[in-house]
């Protein structure tokens, strides 16, 4: 391509047939003779830069070049001469006759060598991609805008090119996650490998639904795996920004809000709404309570005046009497504690403290296999104490202690009422390192039931027809209000065991 203005070359059928086939695609066609000098360019070629066909023939080529251009187009051109590139292509500005610059494309190669390798002709095309440039330019500054916007917002971005897998992301997404440095970071590194087991299927099916088209964009939240092993929720969106002719993605953009703390207050939410829904039944509990107290309180002490107005007469009867006397006591001392667990109770739902005092665990945990005897008895169970030698005492409220020991005997009964087998109920007790008497109620039953095994602690659930799903709940209330622990040891198939602790005093 000389500075000389080209003369128009004759051109055979079967050339001219090849230049109009061009130019019916909206190409711009030269032929370069080496030999000659001359140059042919087609008038589709000027006529894209505003010029006549006249006008066409006395243009100077490189003076037309875009300065920041020239270099690399003549570089091309030099390679593909010199025969270092089959092919010369090239992306350059032209002046048009207007004054304004024009993109080109560029596309041609060395048709005729001599014996020598040296080019004898050069032939090529000229597309106008003005049109193309200006959309990619926008494109570029949209891009650049909605970044700017975004991260105006805090959120991170990622960028990921899904032919290679290589990702490139913000430096505020790597802080989301703990990422340090720069290091280069593939899809897999993040996708799908930390997400969480949980989230990671719901998050796959958004994604795959919006590469394959059938969603617009793809916006998802799930819980992504730090660098410190911990999990945070995130708000994924992104959008698929190039394609293959055949629609396969091949680069997709988006962003990454942390949105952790949204979630975290969501779960305060929830647990304010549970001790509220918790607080509220309490409530009820204490009103039944108050109104049980007032109603019981009469026929409660009546049964002990009653009984120990039988005993002062049986000590006229003198010693055929003393057979009646040892029940007629634990009459009255039953109802005595009917009344005091009616108290208690009411107490405890109104949030009131614990009356701690020294108690001895044998002592309690005898005195409640004594008192249920006869549901031991009916139900052909055996209770085997397992007693530390030297326990020291507990401080603890004796009737609260004495509420959650029946209430896991109880239980322990139900649990064995249809075994076959060996019924042995076993309560051991046991002092731990760190100051602590721990106690344990081990049945033989074929274990919780699984609709609470999840959580066997949750009020008012029960697979007992005449429970209410309220004793283990009271009975972890009650040990927590005494500083301790109530948890399940073991449960299944060979029994359940159920532990507490209470705070031991030291000798």
């Amino acid at each position: 391509m000389s500075d000389a203005p080209p003369p128009v070359v004759p051109s055979a059928d079967g050339g001219e047939r090849w230049r109009l086939a061009l130019e019916a695609a909206g190409d711009g066609v030269w032929d370069w003779d080496l030999r000659s000098g001359s140059q042919y360019r087609s008038p589709r070629w000027g006529a894209m830069l505003g010029y006549s066909a006249a006008e066409t023939a006395a243009l100077e080529w490189r003076r037309l070049l875009h300065p920041e251009d020239r270099d690399e187009a003549l570089r091309r051109l030099e390679a593909c001469l010199h025969g270092a590139t089959e092919v010369y292509a090239a992306e350059f500005r032209l002046l048009g006759k207007d004054g304004r610059y024009h993109w080109i494309q560029a596309r041609g190669g060395v048709c005729e060598r001599d014996a020598a390798g040296n080019p004898q002709r050069f032939v090529g095309t000229h597309r106008d991609i003005g049109g193309a440039r200006a959309e990619l330019d926008n494109l570029q500054k949209s891009e650049r805008l909605w970044r700017f916007a975004l991260e105006g917002h805090g959120d991170a971005r990622w960028d990921w090119n899904v032919c290679s897998g290589e990702i490139y992301v913000s430096a505020s997404f790597r802080s989301i996650i703990g990422l340090c440095g720069n290091r280069p970071v593939r899809g897999n590194d993040i996708w799908p490998e930390r997400l969480h087991p949980a989230d990671l299927r719901r998050a796959m099916a958004v994604f795959d639904a919006h590469i394959r088209g059938q969603e617009a964009i793809a916006d998802v939240e799930f819980r992504v795996l730090c660098e410190d092993g911990s999990y945070r929720w995130v708000a994924v969106r992104g959008k698929v920004m190039e394609r293959n002719a055949s629609g396969k993605a091949l680069r997709m953009t988006g962003t990454v809000r942390d949105v952790h703390d949204r979630y975290l207050a969501i779960e305060r939410e929830k647990r304010r709404e549970q001790e509220l829904a918790r607080a509220g039944r309490l409530i009820q509990m204490g009103e039944m309570a108050t109104a049980l107290a007032h109603e019981l309180n009469q026929p409660l002490t009546a049964i002990r005046n009653f009984s120990a107005l039988v005993l002062r007469r049986l000590d006229a009867v003198g010693a055929l009497a003393d057979p009646f006397r040892e029940p007629l006591q634990m009459i009255a001392q039953q109802a005595l504690r009917a009344g005091e667990i009616v108290h208690r109770v009411r107490g405890f739902v109104r949030k009131g403290r614990p009356v701690t005092s020294p108690v001895t665990i044998g002592e309690a945990v005898r005195s409640v296999v004594r008192s249920m005897q006869p549901d031991l008895r009916a139900n052909n169970i055996r209770v085997v104490l397992d007693m530390a030698d030297g326990l020291p005492p507990v401080l603890a409220d004796h009737v609260q202690l004495e509420q959650v020991l029946t209430n896991l005997i109880r239980n322990a009964i139900d649990a064995m009422s249809t075994l076959d087998g060996d019924r042995s109920l076993r309560i051991s007790a046991s002092p731990t390192a760190d100051g602590w008497v721990e106690l344990a109620v081990a049945d033989r039953g074929p274990g919780l039931a699984e609709a609470i095994l999840a959580d066997p602690f949750v009020p008012f659930l029960t697979t007992k027809s005449d429970g209410v799903g309220l004793g283990l709940p009271i009975c972890r209330t009650i040990i927590e209000n005494h500083g301790g622990r109530l948890w399940i040891e073991r449960t299944g198939p060979e029994g359940t065991t159920f532990c507490f602790t209470l705070p031991a005093l030291a000798g």
